[in-house]
């Protein structure tokens, strides 16, 4: 038996320093990782297939291989209102906010079934041999042998009756946490929103550039045609010519970064519609008439507005709530807890037994077995477990409510900021709109005197890069105006007025 033993201890030692798999982690800490064998792992079948490696341009064809929602019309101008809707369908992290609320409301349930009678089925079955030690008088051998079969099936019950509130505050908890989570996606739809709006009139903003710098280009070839004409007559001189040749290079370097620019903000914008990099997509341009106006409300008012509507501060006060809960169910786990269990089982086997000088049959039974108790717990001492859990409650609420007062500061800040964003960003529209018009009767008179020879390169050239410059900046001011109001409505909580907190149990903000 000791040779055994040994022998066990030994092997168990082996296969200890077999379990050795620091070896999987990487070799040192100044290189990189690279996995020497294959891993196994690769992005799923409906993942792997997008526009990107779709052969060809075709939309449908582009549909058919990706699971993101593509455009209804083909060819056809999208509009901002159908781009957030792609954007809702198709972003992820719409569907990673629906999924943390779904969990939140699960956890209600999950709570609740501590209320709910909790039975339970069990059964045990199988074979044992038993050895039992006996004087000699009674057995010639010195001990005799048991070998039974049976089978314990066993059907418990277990009901709460009695807690002091504490099951009732955890689910209350839940409710509040699902409030939260449900805000809280009401919050990633208004960021998406935002996200989407600031990218469209960045995009605009960025044709628009790419439109001027087209226009820069030929103001610039006009003005080289000019001089290199007005030079082969001998009224203009090599620099004119040159000057005029630096000039159109300087406007078309300006337009491959106009291109390049525009390439960038076409892909945010997919990006953030949630939609192939590769798929053609051409959007409704805005225009000047429908430039957004300031709000004539007061910024209280908007700062009243944004703290009865805005769903990260109610998320806020959810989770503050949910935490009030939290210290009550910690406080009555020290009360007692009483409940019912029962329990209905049986024996099912048969016994034989071997070693007593006389052969007998195998005793069977078959008995049902049960059982009905009242149950009473009371945690007097468990090394102050307790105490600590009421300690971390209260201060997980404390942590709550500096969060709510910290992010309540934060959203006044945003509305009263966001409202003087939009008030600039309008002027700066009504400036750069002056200016371009003045750009343009400018750049045309300087451009003709200069052909007429009554005006110099100096000043066609001037008026021409003048006039790149105030069509740019015309175009990032609207762009701008829109989005700053967009943030305003952010800011307040008015982003997405389909929803509303109406019938919820949610106060308003402290």
């Amino acid at each position: 038996m000791t040779r055994h033993f040994l022998s066990l201890f030994l092997a168990s030692l082996v296969l200890a320093g077999c379990n050795d798999t620091r070896d999987l982690a990487p070799q040192s800490p100044d290189q990189a990782w690279h996995p020497t064998t294959s891993t196994g792992l690769s992005l799923p079948p409906e993942m792997r297939l997008s526009g990107a490696t779709a052969p060809g341009s075709d939309k449908a064809r582009i549909a058919a291989q990706s699971v993101v929602a593509m455009p209804e019309s083909e060819g056809k101008a999208v509009a901002l209102s159908q781009l957030i809707d792609l954007a809702a369908r198709n972003n992820p992290a719409t569907r990673i906010a629906w999924e943390s609320a779904k969990q939140a409301a699960i956890g209600v349930g999950i709570s609740r079934a501590a209320l709910l009678p909790q039975i339970t089925l069990t059964a045990m079955g199988g074979y044992q041999r038993m050895a039992l030690p006996l004087p000699n008088y009674l057995s010639e051998r010195g001990y005799l042998t048991s070998n039974g079969a049976a089978a314990f099936p066993k059907l418990e019950l277990d009901y709460l009756l009695l807690d002091f509130g504490r099951t009732r505050a955890q689910v209350s908890e839940a409710k509040y946490e699902t409030l939260a989570a449900n805000f809280g996606f009401s919050a990633v739809h208004q960021q998406l929103i935002l996200d989407v709006i600031s990218a469209y009139h960045a995009h605009q903003a960025a044709q628009a550039i790419l439109k001027a710098s087209h226009q820069a280009v030929e103001n610039m070839g006009i003005l080289l045609r000019s001089a290199q004409s007005r030079h082969d007559h001998g009224e203009a001189t090599i620099i004119d010519v040159a000057t005029a040749r630096r000039n159109l290079a300087q406007a078309r370097f300006q337009l491959a970064k106009a291109e390049d620019s525009d390439h960038a903000s076409r892909h945010a914008l997919l990006e953030v519609a949630g939609l192939p990099a590769t798929l053609p997509l051409t959007v409704e341009p805005v225009t000047t008439r429908d430039l957004p106006q300031t709000s004539p409300s007061q910024i209280s008012q908007l700062v009243q507005q944004a703290l009865s509507s805005r769903p990260d501060l109610l998320a806020d006060i959810a989770r503050l709530r949910a935490q009030d809960q939290a210290v009550l169910a910690s406080k009555a786990a020290l009360r007692p807890k009483i409940s019912v269990t029962g329990t209905v089982s049986g024996y099912l086997g048969a016994l034989k037994t071997y070693g007593t000088g006389q052969s007998a049959p195998a005793s069977a039974i078959a008995q049902p077995e049960a059982g009905a108790f009242l149950q009473f717990s009371w945690p007097l001492y468990q090394g102050g477990l307790r105490a600590n859990a009421i300690h971390m409650a209260e201060s997980r609420r404390d942590q709550a409510k500096a969060t709510l007062l910290k992010d309540r500061l934060t959203i006044e800040r945003q509305v009263a900021d966001s409202q003087d964003a939009l008030e600039t960003a309008l002027e700066e529209v009504r400036s750069a709109q002056v200016l371009n018009e003045a750009a343009i009767t400018a750049n045309e008179g300087a451009s003709q005197a200069y052909a007429h020879g009554v005006g110099t390169m100096t000043d066609a050239s001037t008026a021409a890069a003048m006039l790149y410059e105030a069509q740019a900046s015309l175009a990032v001011s609207i762009a701008q105006a829109f989005t700053k109001a967009a943030a305003l409505a952010h800011a307040t909580g008015q982003l997405e007025l389909g929803r509303n907190t109406s019938g919820t149990t949610i106060e308003a903000a402290p």
